[in-house]
């Protein structure tokens, strides 16, 4: 099994997952690191209106401190910031007046792709499982960060230089989106800043018509929503050190602020399984499935917890509609193969 969490939000690329066995026991879990934050930038009633996105996120910093030897205080990142905004703010003012709403968001896009990109030198990383690539201070100090950080660069320079950028989440990747009620166009920061259109997410990510219509993914995020993503995947950093209690604290907190979440509902159903409590495991896997139908490898974990319940019926069933959805996903394969030569 794995953990949801991504590049970005839910859910992010997951590492292996644990196969059912002929003893028909659990194998070891892992967990991917989510993913998925997603953001926007206008405060929702849960927030102190006199707080920043920058604010709440060196907050969440303090309250994980030790997670990332990286991450710079308080002040220093409120500095380093600062210059970021300064150097932007002196670009923008020196842009020609365009002359249409389309070339004022191409200006402004540019702009913020190469503050982030080239002037505060910030590269894309793989690697999902250090959370100083998840921190806002670290990634500015170590250059380098998965979407989720890297997306949380972007947002708090748009909040300080007033640009209507928001984040958006799919199931393994987060992205950006200029949407100033006229124009809408979206950045990728890990490809360049590249507009890249919903429908290649969609066909990419195998998202279902439902999970669109539910705005659970490709919608502007809220502030809590984006927070939830944080937490969620603060979360998978601590499942991954089997810290199971505080992994689900911060699970069920991200759930607090985004009942839509479905990364937070599989992993929360991860580390169930884990611990044996199969039937809450379910519970959790049906949850997120009901918000995102495609996700394969929660069918598949839901399979091997209705196979240590020893309802193989069940157990066939999902593993049977995951390989529908991707006829080339091996770990059902093999699962299914298990279940169909018995005891």
């Amino acid at each position: 099994m794995k953990h949801s969490t991504d590049c970005a939000q839910e859910y992010a690329e997951r590492p292996r997952v644990s196969r059912l066995i002929r003893a028909r026991s659990l194998g070891a879990a892992r967990h991917a690191p989510l993913a998925v934050l997603t953001l926007m930038l206008s405060l929702s009633p849960g927030w102190s209106r006199d707080r920043s996105l920058l604010d709440v996120l060196l907050e969440v910093e303090s309250d994980h401190a030790g997670l990332c030897n990286a991450a710079m205080d308080t002040e220093s990142a409120r500095r380093r910031v600062d210059e970021i905004v300064s150097a932007a703010r002196q670009q923008l003012a020196s842009l020609p007046e365009s002359s249409s709403p389309a070339e004022r968001a191409q200006s402004a896009i540019r702009t913020l792709n190469g503050i982030v990109l080239r002037h505060a030198g910030v590269r894309p990383s793989q690697d999902l499982h250090d959370p100083c690539n998840l921190f806002l201070s670290s990634v500015l100090a170590e250059k380098q960060g998965y979407c989720v950080g890297v997306a949380a660069v972007y947002l708090v320079l748009a909040e300080e230089l007033s640009l209507p950028i928001r984040a958006v989440a799919t199931p393994s990747h987060m992205f950006l989106r200029y949407d100033d009620g006229e124009v809408s166009i979206n950045i990728d920061p890990l490809s360049q800043g590249a507009a890249i259109p919903d429908q290649q997410y969609i066909a990419q990510h195998r998202i279902a018509p439902v999970s669109v219509r539910k705005g659970v993914f490709l919608e502007d995020l809220t502030a809590d929503r984006f927070l939830a993503q944080v937490l969620n995947n603060l979360g998978v950093i601590y499942s991954e050190r089997r810290e199971f209690e505080r992994a689900a604290a911060e699970y069920k907190e991200s759930l607090r602020l985004d009942r839509r979440l479905p990364a937070a509902w599989y992993n929360l159903g991860k580390d169930l399984s884990e611990r044996g409590q199969h039937k809450k495991a379910i519970s959790a896997f049906s949850k997120a499935l009901k918000l995102n139908p495609n996700d394969t490898w929660a069918l598949n974990n839901r399979a091997m917890a209705y196979q240590a319940l020893q309802d193989s019926s069940k157990a066939r069933r999902d593993l049977e509609t995951a390989l529908q959805i991707d006829p080339a996903f091996e770990q059902a394969k093999s699962n299914l193969a298990v279940l169909q030569a018995g005891p």
